[in-house]
């Protein structure tokens, strides 16, 4: 899902004559979302997206990949009649990388869109890479969360769904990599680099590697006008797993790129007193996590895919 770090840095001994994508048009879009146990979160990404969007803003298709959902996700038929084509297929691979990409395979759009299920798109989530396109290979949109309490805040605040920011030859801020909570991408691109790293079979790290591949053949952009929202309302609970989960994701994003993500104690972007709690409470599940990938990296003996 995300790499939790902000002190990383990636050489660019990789990277080959740079690639300039097709223009971006809302009919070549594919949306692609996968899903694990979460039908409540496909019924309301889909009923908020046919609130906020009319047929003129139509994307070419959106495609659901449950991902071994247990009951199956099913997809109602009253999502139907707006005449957008939806289409519900099964992964049974482990995870979302192989989950994302089984739906990217039988897209038929020049662009994919990924978001996640527990995401709920606005009326800006297409309009937003729309505007932004400058013939990137790919675009990391924004995220918002959906509540107001102390704990969802603490996510926006930190960024925790934004990919760091680089520089690039102009000076400009760039992303450094992707998540695919919400994120545009060439199909071409997409495809000359092999997709997601399917050994990467948790949802943590599997964006980062993606983006990071991706940038070494093209640019990536921000796209902040293309807005989701995100449910955290999984309590602290959530939060614990979220950051161990990630933690994970920085070991073997490490190990992929031969550089050293281990977590650091940091302070937060906005210092109040439950803030800095959370901080902690973040470091702590993140160098678990780091800690317990050491068996995932030993089992597969994860290697770069380009």
């Amino acid at each position: 899902m995300t790499l939790i770090s902000r002190l990383v840095f990636f050489n660019d001994e990789m990277k080959t004559e740079k690639k300039s994508s097709e223009r971006i048009t809302k009919n070549e879009i594919s949306i692609v979302i996968p899903v694990k146990d979460n039908q409540k979160g496909i019924d309301n990404y889909l009923t908020k997206f046919f609130k906020t969007h009319s047929k003129i803003d139509f994307p070419k298709e959106i495609i659901i990949v449950d991902n071994n959902s247990s009951p199956r996700i099913e997809l109602k038929t009253e999502f139907m009649k707006f005449g957008l084509p939806i289409e519900l297929i099964e992964c049974k691979k482990v995870g979302p990388a192989s989950a994302r990409n089984k739906g990217a395979k039988i897209a038929k759009g020049k662009w994919l869109l990924f978001n996640d299920s527990d995401c709920i798109p606005t009326k800006s989530i297409i309009k937003g890479y729309l505007k932004a396109d400058n013939n990137s290979v790919a675009y990391a949109g924004n995220i918002k969360s959906l509540d107001n309490d102390k704990l969802s805040k603490y996510y926006e605040s930190q960024e925790i769904l934004i990919p760091l920011k680089t520089y690039d030859d102009n000076g400009d801020f760039v992303p450094q990599y992707l998540i695919t909570a919400n994120s545009l991408i060439w199909k071409k691109a997409f495809d000359e680099i092999g997709g997601f790293n399917e050994q990467i079979a948790i949802a943590g790290g599997e964006d980062v590697d993606l983006g990071l591949r991706l940038s070494q053949i093209g640019n990536l952009s921000y796209a902040f006008d293309s807005i989701a929202i995100h449910d955290f309302s999984d309590g602290f609970v959530g939060f614990y797993k979220r950051f161990k989960r990630y933690g994970q994701g920085n070991r073997i994003v490490e190990e992929l790129w031969n550089t050293d993500l281990s977590p650091t104690l940091f302070r937060p972007n906005e210092r109040t007193f439950a803030n800095e709690i959370l901080a902690k409470f973040q470091y702590i599940g993140l160098r678990i996590g780091y800690r317990k990938a050491d068996k995932i990296v030993r089992k597969y003996g994860l290697q770069q895919r380009i």
